[in-house]
C-alpha cells in the first residue's frame, strides 16, 4: 500500500464548522440570483460564519484553493477575488515606472 502521509491534508476543521449540516443553498448562489435576493442570502450565510470556530481555516482554504463559488470563511466570491488581487499586488516588488521622456514632457520652467 502506498504511503500517502506526505499528501495528508488536514480537513478536520470542516467537521467543526458552524455550517456543517446547513443546507448548502444558503452558501451557494443559484443560477440567475442577483440584487437584494443575493445580498440577503449572502448576509445570512456570513452570519453563520461570523462566530464559526474554524473561520480562519475555512478562509485560508478558500483563498489557497481559489474556490470560485460560494461563501467561504465569511467571504463571497468577489471579496475573495479582491483579497487575492490585493495580496498579489502587495507581494510584487516595486514596479519600474519609466521617467517621462524629456523630449515630450512639458517644460516645468514654462508652467
Amino acid at each position: 500500500m502506498p504511503d500517502r502521509s506526505d499528501h495528508h491534508i488536514d480537513r478536520d476543521w470542516q467537521h467543526r464548522a458552524s455550517c456543517r449540516g446547513t443546507d448548502t443553498e444558503r452558501f451557494f448562489s443559484p443560477d440567475g440570483e442577483r440584487g437584494s435576493v443575493r445580498a440577503q442570502r449572502e448576509h445570512a450565510a456570513k452570519q453563520i460564519c461570523q462566530d464559526c470556530p474554524v473561520l480562519a481555516e475555512c478562509r485560508t482554504h478558500a483563498l489557497a484553493a481559489t474556490e470560485a463559488y460560494g461563501i467561504w470563511g465569511g467571504m463571497s466570491e468577489n471579496e475573495r477575488a479582491r483579497q487575492t488581487r490585493r495580496t498579489r499586488l502587495a507581494s510584487r516588488p516595486g514596479e519600474f515606472v519609466a521617467p517621462p521622456d524629456p523630449r515630450t514632457a512639458p517644460d516645468p520652467s514654462t508652467s
